[in-house]
């Protein structure tokens, strides 16, 4: 019984030593600290290891330091230097590239809408979108378009963007408009047909249908032109 004691006494420490330690997957680690530093959001943000000179795991306790290799905001392709610490000092380092991309819900065409078509509800959704390649501002809200129309024929499933869309204008082209001529002591008006789309405080081209000449004059409001003295 007195051997049997002696023997648990001196196992327990080989048992203790041989104790698994905690380690984390470093592709992992890498990508936590990202959304970390760079106050990234979740909801809207994806993060991919694309290509890792770190070893494949890292053992607690650790710190990790990044140093990017550019100053352009972290999106798509996106490079950094890493070093991994454990008491103060580097156990491993390499280069590590990221794809990071950025979703976001947005207003998406559910069928062509032509160039000049008034935009409605009905031809519109939204829908979380990958934008990280978009050039443009997206719009997010149905009520920025209420009362806009498209710029330009859009398809099908296509990201409805701020470039791609606009006021509807108070003369369109092909408008019956009243001319307003006016002195301050006396005004004439006559009809006329526009020729081009403004907006009040606009000057644009229309035609008087009884002269058949092209003036221009200031549009006042969706229904009148005044030709200034």
């Amino acid at each position: 019984m007195k051997n049997l004691r002696c023997l648990i006494f001196v196992l327990w420490p080989v048992v203790m030593l041989s104790a698994p330690v905690a380690a984390l997957d470093s592709r992992e680690a890498v990508v936590e600290k990202m959304f970390a530093d760079f106050n990234l959001d979740p909801e809207f943000t994806r993060i991919e290891v694309q290509a890792s000179q770190l070893g494949d795991e890292i053992t607690e306790p650790f710190e990790l330091e990044f140093e990017p290799l550019s100053q352009k905001a972290p999106l798509g392709l996106f490079t950094v230097n890493v070093s991994v610490s454990r008491d103060g000092a580097v156990v491993d380092r390499g280069q590590v590239r990221f794809e990071i991309r950025k979703f976001a819900e947005v207003l998406v065409t559910t069928g062509k809408i032509k160039r000049h078509e008034i935009l409605t509800e009905d031809k519109m959704t939204l829908k979380m979108m990958d934008i990280t390649s978009l050039p443009e501002q997206p719009v997010n809200s149905l009520v920025t378009v209420n009362g806009y129309r498209s710029k330009r024929n859009l398809s099908t499933g296509r990201i409805v963007t701020l470039s791609a869309v606009e006021p509807v204008p108070d003369i369109e082209v092909g408008r019956e408009v009243s001319i307003i001529c006016a002195n301050g002591l006396f005004s004439v008006r006559t009809s006329g047909k526009a020729l081009q789309d403004g907006w009040a405080g606009d000057y644009v081209k229309v035609k008087n249908e009884n002269s058949g000449k092209i003036v221009l004059a200031r549009v006042v409001d969706e229904g009148a032109v005044v030709v200034d003295p």
